[in-house]
């Protein structure tokens, strides 16, 4: 949405995919004064004309993904609404470690994945005027327990192997840097 983005972060962008489209939007988003951050281990064109170039160690591109999750979420910059009217961050995720269930979506008896509610129910997660919660564990009728999967997220990004001091040396970003780019 290059008419509405004040902050782009380019991860490993190829310049030889999706060129043209890509070159007009850049050029919308710079013209409005909006910052453009490249993560590339080489800085190429597009990271030239970026505002901020992070030269990454190439292949840990997901560590540092998890490191600016893990520090938004201990900021509590999350946008909740906006997960659960376009995501599955409130369907509920059976929790059964080591069970071949563990992880799949829990579902009513005609496959619609299932959320908790607020009020202490569990309903359909695509029902209209429900208020759904993104963490907090339940237990559905057949007794097995479930979890949001944003809060499974969480938890496994919140870990200390995200932590942007963990991360920093494996990156090649320094722990400051990551915690900047996540504010």
């Amino acid at each position: 949405d290059f008419a509405h983005t004040r902050y782009l972060m380019l991860w490993g962008v190829a310049e030889d995919h999706d060129s043209n489209p890509l070159k007009l939007g850049l050029g919308q988003l710079k013209a409005r004064g909006a910052k453009v951050v490249a993560i590339n281990p080489v800085r190429t064109g597009y990271a030239a004309i970026a505002d901020e170039w992070i030269a990454i160690r190439p292949g840990t591109d997901g560590l540092l993904a998890g490191a600016l999750i893990r520090d938004v979420l201990r900021c509590d910059r999350i946008d909740l609404e906006f997960l659960v009217r376009y995501t599955n961050a409130h369907w509920l995720v059976l929790d059964a470690p080591g069970g071949a269930t563990d992880g799949l979506v829990a579902r009513d008896a005609d496959g619609h994945p299932l959320c908790a509610t607020r009020d202490g129910g569990i309903a359909r997660a695509d029902a209209v005027g429900i208020s759904p919660r993104v963490v907090g564990e339940v237990t559905l009728v057949d007794g097995q327990r479930a979890v949001p999967a944003f809060e499974r997220l969480a938890a496994r990004y919140l870990a200390p192997d995200y932590a942007p001091h963990t991360v920093a040396d494996r990156c090649g970003v320094d722990a400051e840097t990551i915690r900047r780019l996540a504010r």
